[in-house]
């Protein structure tokens, strides 16, 4: 009864529409294109989305999904769970690989490389068919496309990238030209790990007596001033005549997060141009509306002690030290044991003339991509119809058990906190300057958060020139592909 439960709460959730999202642009730093809303899900009677897939059988084929190992982040979300143990996350897991092994014939087997360039060059170079899909970083992705080692994903046949599972935004954000070397799909729980957000604490709310963060949401509110307004008075320093990691403080975020506030301006170093489907490095056009995020933020971070940067951030929000945190999504499980209640906000907008909420992924988002290899007309087929297959299954069994059981129950603490992140999650931009490392220009929201007086100026004519060139380059490369 209970998983019957959950499932109906979920499509309740996901076929409703958020409405969250304000009046049109005035033209200030809200530029990025409006988001790519997902294609409506046709499904059966038993509620499920099915792919348009055949009826078809390969054999016991050993399809094998490598994933990024070594230090650091990786992409152990792949891999294959060894058994049932009522955890409703490990299950699924292991339900959507069952599922797809039983009807198409195939074994799944999955493993991580700690050297996964070389593996995936040697592999492909090789020809030697020994893994048929890639997961690893968007820099390593990146560069094995320029490569030539990963196939465009619309040719490969049976993938309908049209489909919820894979997600839209960052079809249109990284695609250029009708080519698209990798997607973000719900094959992985990763992305939605590594997406940031605003937490903030209901207690200090209250004894502060501040607005809700969540109603100011729902009324297109929640913008930078406001959020800075918050800030004032709540910062208090406890007696020892330093202000450090050990006082209390109404933000806390570090260089990395606090990057994200520009994002959440509507700035992205590149955008697409529709009319040729092209990346333009175009945060040169917007030196007006980047100075003036530049000046709200950098008041946010530097002014009147209202921020902690860097230092123990997650340690004060978890002490109720800080009223707001900035961090990804996977830091939520931190504080099931937190004494104080906490709820979770997208970063707040430039202004309420801005026409949505913006959102990042951290660069370390593992994305899919196909190995290029020699394939006959049937190989082919079988890698994309495994791979749609595992994607749909993972939608509607993963997903759920990510986001109800996990976010939805565990790790979040009322339904509020469920919207929000369904708000986050479609409100993601993919910056092609950022995810292709496009130079010193790449950086630029780094640089600008890691100063108290950023120089917009200079900064901006520092990264341009090299990161127009690079952008050249990549491309031109891309053009260069067939």
């Amino acid at each position: 009864m209970k998983t019957k439960i959950t499932a109906l709460l979920l499509c309740l959730i996901m076929l409703s529409s958020l409405v969250l999202c304000g009046c049109a642009d005035s033209g200030k730093p809200s530029a990025t294109e409006d988001s790519v809303t997902e294609t409506d899900a046709v499904t059966e009677d038993d509620g499920l989305l099915h792919p348009d897939l055949p009826d078809i059988k390969f054999n016991g084929y050993t399809f094998r999904i490598l994933g990024q190992g070594g230090a650091g982040w990786t992409a152990s979300d792949i891999l294959r769970p060894d058994s049932f143990n009522e955890d409703g996350l490990n299950d699924a897991k292991l339900k959507r690989y069952l599922n797809v092994e039983e009807k198409y014939g195939v074994t799944i087997e999955t493993s991580l490389s700690d050297t996964i360039m070389a593996t995936v060059q040697g592999g492909i170079l090789s020809n030697d068919f020994s893994f048929d899909l890639i997961n690893m970083d968007t820099a390593n992705t990146s560069s094995a496309a320029l490569n030539k080692l990963l196939m465009n994903i619309p040719d490969v046949p049976y993938i309908d990238l049209s489909k919820p599972y894979y997600d839209q935004n960052y079809i249109h954000d990284m695609s250029f030209a009708e080519k698209l070397f990798s997607v973000v799909t719900d094959l992985t729980t990763m992305d939605m790990f590594v997406t940031w957000i605003m937490m903030y604490n209901k207690n200090m709310i209250e004894r502060h007596d501040l607005e809700s963060p969540y109603q100011l949401v729902k009324d297109n509110k929640w913008t930078l001033d406001k959020f800075n307004s918050m800030l004032k008075d709540v910062s208090v320093e406890n007696g020892d005549g330093k202000w450090d990691e050990l006082d209390t403080y109404g933000f806390a975020a570090h260089t990395g997060s606090a990057r994200n506030l520009y994002y959440a301006a509507g700035l992205t170093i590149c955008t697409k141009d529709e009319n040729t489907d092209t990346p333009v490095l175009t945060l040169g056009d917007k030196s007006e509306a980047l100075s003036l995020a530049a000046d709200k933020i950098s008041d946010i971070l530097y002014n009147d002690n209202k921020t902690l940067m860097n230092t123990k951030i997650v340690e004060a929000f978890e002490e109720g030290r800080s009223l707001f945190l900035a961090e990804i999504t996977g830091y939520l499980g931190r504080f099931r044991e937190m004494k104080d209640d906490f709820g979770v906000v997208p970063y707040p907008k430039f202004d309420e003339a801005q026409s949505r909420y913006y959102t990042t992924n951290d660069p370390c988002i593992m994305v899919f991509s196909i190995p290029k290899y020699n394939y006959k007309t049937d190989q082919l087929e079988r890698s994309g119809i495994i791979f749609e297959a595992l994607c749909c299954e993972s939608y509607n069994l993963l997903r759920p058990a990510y986001y109800v059981d996990v976010l939805g129950g565990k790790q979040t603490r009322d339904y509020t906190d469920y919207e929000m992140l369904d708000l986050i999650r479609n409100s993601r931009v993919y910056d092609f300057g950022l995810f292709n490392n496009l130079g010193s220009i790449s950086t630029i929201f780094n640089s600008l958060a890691g100063t108290k007086t950023p120089k917009v100026a200079s900064m901006l004519k520092a990264g341009m020139k090299s990161g127009q060139k690079q952008l050249s380059k990549t491309l031109e490369k891309y053009e260069s592909m067939k």
